[in-house]
């Protein structure tokens, strides 16, 4: 390579570059259904630097929560709801503009801080294997785990009997 970069940045690069790209399209977007397919993409992308990063269990999560469950509900709300209206109208003030760009400002500050160590380090060591990741689920966190999923079949019934009351009163 000429430029003196490994195959490995090189997947890196590819990877943000996909991540990123997707990214801007869930962002700017008009239609809903495309901006949900951004969306998406944006979560595989994400997934696979959790791989590239060598943490599987997150990755794999990532994949089977956001890309699996979260967006299929986000699609049933967009199949269920309609379309509010043709051209929806986001950015037309300049306080929600000014609001999103301090927002983007204060979260790239506190990650930038984070990845430098600027705060102090809590003296853990980061290295958590996938075998206590799984022993927390069932030793300590039994209960909210299976309240999350609570929360996402309630949440599919009520997306169901919204749809029902709907045309039933059409």
């Amino acid at each position: 390579m000429s430029f003196g970069m490994s195959f490995a940045e090189l997947v890196f690069i590819a990877i943000v570059l996909f991540t990123m790209g997707s990214a801007l399209v869930a962002v700017l977007a008009g239609p809903i259904i495309y901006a949900l397919l951004g969306l998406i993409a944006t979560m595989f992308g994400i997934g696979a630097l959790y791989i590239y990063l060598n943490a599987p269990f997150l990755a794999m999560m990532q994949i089977l929560i956001y890309v699996g469950a979260i967006s299929i509900l986000i699609a049933f709300a967009i199949m269920l709801a309609g379309p509010i209206s043709k051209n929806p109208q986001e950015w037309t003030t300049l306080t929600k503009f000014a609001g999103a760009l301090g927002v983007s400002l204060v979260s790239t500050g506190v990650i930038y801080f984070l990845a430098t160590g600027a705060f102090p380090a809590s003296g853990r060591s980061a290295a958590i294997t996938t075998v206590e990741i799984g022993r927390a689920f069932y030793d300590r966190l039994i209960l909210p785990f299976e309240l999350i999923s609570l929360l996402i079949v309630v949440s599919i019934i009520g997306a169901i009997m919204l749809a029902l009351l709907s045309k039933a009163e059409k």
